[in-house]
């Protein structure tokens, strides 16, 4: 290994310790932001060689892979997963994070952050209500291709959209917890099915081979505790004090990504 690959590696190393302890704590605590905090990290620590926004969105596609294992084995432990929503969820956001996964090869790098920063603000709007949980039928079917599709174009876990849709219907915690393993499984799929049938995907990821190695051992270090912790803390908290943490959260991510988008289109 040259030095200029150590270097990736480590680099590597780095970030994915960062996005790792920040996502997974995030992920196991509310099941949402994961790639709300990948995309941007990876796309301002990625090599310059590397091909910007696309690579930034596989890698957080990867890192959600990685931390949803960890944070969906901690909530099938304490029951948090509705196998029924799983079931109908699936096949259509596999369908259609695949598409929009493919659709970032062709984007303009500045309209991925700014989808990003109107799903924190509209996230910082819908935690803010008082919704009762109702016993009626919610057409989860339909609502995973338009989920499925943004979640893949925008390299997240899908927890964004997901957990608001499923705490209509289900307590939040097993709301967190299902859309955690139908986000793991998405992500996953989504990944395989672009590698075996877009061919541009390859060449691509040859450059930043040993930073995205880094990453994921970065990630594979810190997941375990960072998700497990968080998954347990979120057992002991208030559903009110919740969605009141969650709404300051994703505040301050909305304004850091505005900041990013509009250096992206005047820089």
């Amino acid at each position: 290994m040259d030095e200029a690959s150590l270097i990736m590696l480590f680099s590597g190393l780095a970030t994915g310790l960062l996005a790792g302890a920040i996502g997974g704590t995030l992920a196991g605590l509310a099941g949402v932001g994961g790639g709300l905090i990948y995309v941007p990290i990876f796309y301002a620590c990625l090599p310059q060689q590397a091909s910007g926004m696309p690579i930034a969105v596989f890698a957080s596609l990867l890192a959600i892979v990685a931390t949803g294992l960890a944070s969906t084995r901690a909530h099938w432990r304490l029951g948090h997963i509705d196998g029924a929503a799983c079931r109908r969820l699936l096949p259509g956001l596999i369908l259609f994070a695949s598409l929009g996964l493919m659709l970032t090869l062709h984007l303009p790098e500045a309209l991925i952050l700014s989808g990003l920063v109107i799903l924190d603000i509209w996230l910082v709007w819908d935690y803010g209500r008082i919704i009762k949980i109702q016993p009626r039928s919610i057409s989860l079917a339909l609502a995973s291709i338009p989920i499925g599709y943004i979640s893949g174009l925008l390299g997240i876990g899908g927890g964004t959209m997901l957990v608001p849709l499923l705490r209509r219907s289900l307590a939040l915690r097993i709301a967190v917890g299902t859309s955690s393993l139908c986000g793991t499984a998405m992500a996953f799929c989504a990944l395989l099915i672009n590698l075996l049938l877009i061919d541009d995907w390859l060449p691509l990821l040859q450059a930043p081979l040993f930073f995205i190695l880094g990453s994921g051992i970065g990630f594979l270090i810190i997941l375990p505790q960072t998700s497990t912790w968080a998954a347990r803390l979120h057992a002991r908290i208030t559903e009110a004090d919740m969605q009141y943490l969650l709404r300051w959260l994703f505040a301050l991510l909305a304004a850091l990504l505005a900041l990013a988008a509009l250096k992206t289109m005047f820089v």
